[in-house]
């Protein structure tokens, strides 16, 4: 039976897309890691284009100030206080419901990083902190999957397609030759910036048309990568400059480093920080303190005793967003707890009203007790 593709008749018409292009499409898995201004655009240019699955990864609710930006969220989205995860497969399961949307509430480290990317053909960068994103770069090679990378700030950005070195014919839904193999993450920046050494959306704002270019631009390079021949898609790294409206692109193509710790040495060491690597996170771009609790999300007495002791402290509000539960509590002193527990591997507590992570994590034990 021949699939009704009149969605895609522009599409089709496309050098090197077609019927056999749309098929790749429509068999493809994405994993899109963060689901804010770049991620939102990248969901819904991937699901208008007719990619088979595309699996969400995040671990924020919608708020009033990613309006300005992040395309997919309502305002009854943040007057609910939607995990973005659900909020962006409600909105993707309308747009296109010959997509499959696999949404995960949950953060993104080095105990459940690589299970998420496994599981996937190509992973696209939409992330706020440069530790996940090396994180993501240790998973591209380590298992040798193509890692879209994206950022903006302000009116700047950048983005690149980056294919590991390393055979991948008969492998996966995207192919190309070790020629074609490009710099990982690592090899272009060997090491994250400290904090505070680069400018982030926190301390300098981020225009919104910036934040979707960048993004549409990591989106047409998903789609080009799955469609065609990735050997067809030039190794670029492209720059954004909107203040000037100047664009600039410099190639990639040669500037692996055959001593790079990561894709040579094969030394992945933001993967190895399992167990080790901090159960808090401070979210960018709010006054908040996101804490793993640890707890299994399917473990229902888990949940159901975090709710209990959450009760004890104040009134708690409880709502269902797809397959996550969330609670929150109002707090004294403009503080709020939000615990989330979904589909994902750990049940989720967001403090907002601090960023000191000591602070938060003495009210998630004062009111939860763990």
């Amino acid at each position: 039976m021949i699939p009704d593709w009149t969605r895609y008749q522009r599409q089709l018409q496309l050098p090197r897309f077609g019927a056999r292009a749309q098929q790749r499409l429509a068999s493809a898995r994405v994993l899109v890691a963060g689901c804010g201004a770049l991620g939102t655009v990248v969901c819904e240019q991937l699901a208008r284009a007719g990619i088979g699955t595309i699996t969400i990864v995040d671990r924020d609710l919608v708020e009033l100030s990613n309006l300005q930006r992040q395309t997919l969220f309502t305002e009854q989205d943040a007057r609910r206080a939607v995990p973005k995860a659900e909020a962006a497969k409600a909105r993707l399961t309308v747009v296109n419901a010959t997509v499959a949307v696999r949404a995960f509430v949950d953060d993104l480290h080095a105990g459940n990083a690589r299970r998420y990317a496994e599981a996937c053909d190509l992973i696209v960068d939409c992330l706020d902190n440069f530790e996940t994103r090396y994180l993501l770069n240790d998973c591209a090679v380590d298992l040798r999957i193509p890692l879209v990378y994206g950022g903006a700030v302000g009116m700047q950005g950048m983005a690149a397609a980056l294919l590991p070195h390393g055979e991948r014919f008969g492998h996966g839904a995207i192919r190309w030759s070790d020629a074609r193999s490009t710099p990982c993450l690592r090899c272009l920046a060997p090491e994250p910036p400290a904090p505070g050494e680069v400018a982030t959306c926190d301390t300098a704002g981020i225009l919104g048309p910036v934040a979707g270019i960048v993004a549409s631009i990591e989106a047409g390079l998903a789609l080009r990568l799955i469609a065609e021949d990735a050997d067809d898609v030039p190794a670029e790294l492209v720059r954004l400059d909107f203040a000037r409206l100047a664009f600039s692109n410099a190639s990639i193509a040669d500037a692996r480093d055959a001593a790079c710790v990561c894709c040579a040495l094969r030394r992945f060491d933001f993967l190895a920080q399992q167990g080790g690597d901090k159960p808090w996170r401070v979210l960018c771009g709010r006054n908040a303190v996101e804490i793993r609790l640890g707890a299994a999300a399917a473990d229902a007495s888990a949940f159901a005793r975090i709710e209990s002791q959450l009760r004890a402290a104040g009134s708690v509000a409880s709502s269902v967003h797809g397959d996550t539960r969330v609670l929150r509590a109002e707090l004294a002193g403009g503080t709020a707890i939000s615990v989330l527990a979904g589909n994902g591997a750990s049940i989720l507590a967001i403090v907002d009203g601090t960023s000191d992570p000591e602070q938060a994590r003495s009210i998630v034990a004062r009111c939860i007790g763990v």
